[in-house]
């Protein structure tokens, strides 16, 4: 799922600045080995060895981003086939800075969480929080911006932020040592646990609300923060975190074991301060997912995912392409929700089509059509050789199928390539491509159902800050 930092993308978002470098343990004995911990790093680097292969382990290509990411327009448009797509997302990520720190951010809280848990239970919080991510994203961006549904996003940061929203329920009085880069210079300090990660998590909520154009799913982050909080008191054994306090509380003094009773005794619930903060947070995206389910109950639009399939000649090469675009079916028109996901061409294709209306036409249901003119084309900008130069694609020949509801079943799509020079134009290749009906959804019932389902989480979330955190803190402040 995607991150918080300008590496966690194709489409470069933000740099987190904030880099914790070390967490005081929790207290007690040696922990077990955290094998779920090391497992989950285990497969994201093997799966990231295995996507970044072809450009020497820098950066994942995009060819593998379409293939593991996670789109939120077509989770709208085809359900059953999307829903793996949120798990492999978790497993990838986009260069090597980006798996680079959500591994160290996993080590670091993972163990002592997985520790109090259990391996299981520790690896059902990583999985669901990483889901619920993946449902707040979609969620908020219906909200905040409709266009950055279409986008693909990769990475375990909501699966982790959950564990972060574990730990700080867990540990809030651990220190942590964190630095803070101005310009160049680092800035080091030690803060309780629960003031760091309640600042993350108040920047996520402020961001995802702000910077609603930025490709960091900042809402994926708050979502899988919020779900750690309310998943936990579900998956702790309360047996287990009494035991973990009296490990933490004891102290040895020449080989004997002695409790130190004003830390064993003390208020283990978080303090008002900490209390009020969160709870204003999650009372924000709670306000978040009212309007999306007010909103959804009236919307009365659909989505539609498409495949591309093209084969480009220019003069000697040729290439073939793989792509996907999403239109958007409102008021009995369809329009580009957003660029198609991978190459220019591929976006070209898609705006041709819409701009010509052609994806979307009741009026050509169950019908056939055929045109060898009046097409409108289109230019992009390309590199041909060491220029950059403006590439024209001018349609030649449409022959596409529509179905009963009036979406193009299946359409081919001839054009001719040239470049503009100071005097005329020069043809420099030709495209063919074949485009398929992936799958149609209304965005309503979907957005309403998975907006519902994000409210629960927020108000779980709530009833476990405001009343349970005295059942789960082992290290008060």
């Amino acid at each position: 799922m995607p991150c918080g930092a300008w590496w966690c993308s194709p489409l470069r978002g933000r740099f987190t600045r904030e880099l914790p470098l070390a967490v005081e343990g929790p207290g007690g004995p040696a922990p077990e080995t955290p094998l779920a911990t090391y497992a989950i790093i285990a497969i994201n680097v093997l799966v990231y060895l295995v996507t970044s292969a072809p450009t020497g382990f820098w950066q994942t290509t995009d060819e593998w981003v379409s293939r593991l990411g996670f789109v939120p327009a077509a989770l709208l448009a085809t359900p059953p086939s999307e829903f793996p797509r949120i798990l492999t997302a978790m497993f990838t990520h986009a260069n090597l800075i980006h798996i680079f720190f959500n591994m160290y951010f996993l080590y670091l809280f993972g163990r002592a969480v997985e520790k109090t848990l259990g391996h299981w239970r520790y690896l059902a919080l990583y999985l669901v929080s990483g889901i619920v991510a993946a449902v707040f994203h979609t969620v908020f961006m219906y909200v905040v911006n409709p266009a950055g549904l279409a986008i693909p996003s990769v990475g375990a940061s909501g699966a982790i932020s959950g564990v972060l929203g574990a730990y700080m329920l867990l540990y809030p009085g651990t220190r942590l040592t964190a630095c803070f880069f101005l310009g160049f210079i680092p800035f080091c300090f030690a803060l309780p646990a629960v003031y760091y990660l309640l600042f993350w998590f108040a920047m996520q909520v402020y961001m995802g609300y702000t910077l609603a154009a930025s490709a960091v799913a900042f809402f994926a982050h708050a979502g899988g923060f919020v779900s750690g909080m309310a998943i936990l008191p579900l998956v702790a054994s309360r047996t287990r975190i009494l035991l973990l306090r009296m490990q933490a509380a004891t102290r040895s003094l020449f080989g004997l074991i002695v409790f130190y009773s004003p830390f064993f005794y003390r208020g283990r619930e978080l303090n008002p301060l900490v209390k009020s903060v969160l709870a204003m947070l999650i009372l924000m995206l709670l306000a978040g997912s009212a309007y999306a389910i007010v909103d959804a109950r009236t919307e009365d639009s659909y989505v539609a995912s498409y495949q591309v399939r093209a084969k480009l000649k220019l003069g000697d090469e040729a290439y073939s392409l793989v792509d996907s675009f999403f239109i958007r079916i409102y008021g009995g028109k369809g329009t580009l929700m957003l660029k198609a996901t991978l190459t220019s061409y591929g976006t070209a294709i898609a705006e041709i089509l819409a701009r010509n209306n052609l994806v979307y036409n009741p009026s050509l249901a169950n019908q056939e059509l055929v045109l060898d003119k009046g097409l409108i084309g289109i230019d992009i900008r390309q590199i041909l050789g060491y220029n950059i130069v403006s590439v024209s694609i001018q349609p030649k020949h449409f022959h596409g199928v529509y179905n009963k509801d009036g979406y193009l079943e299946k359409g081919e799509l001839y054009a001719s390539l040239a470049y503009r020079r100071l005097i005329g134009s020069m043809i420099i290749g030709e495209l063919a491509a074949t485009i398929g009906l992936a799958g149609a959804g209304a965005v309503g019932p979907a957005i309403l159902a998975l907006a519902i389902a994000s409210l629960a989480m927020l108000a779980t979330s709530l009833y476990t800050v405001l009343f349970l955190d005295r059942e789960l803190v082992i290290t008060p402040e």
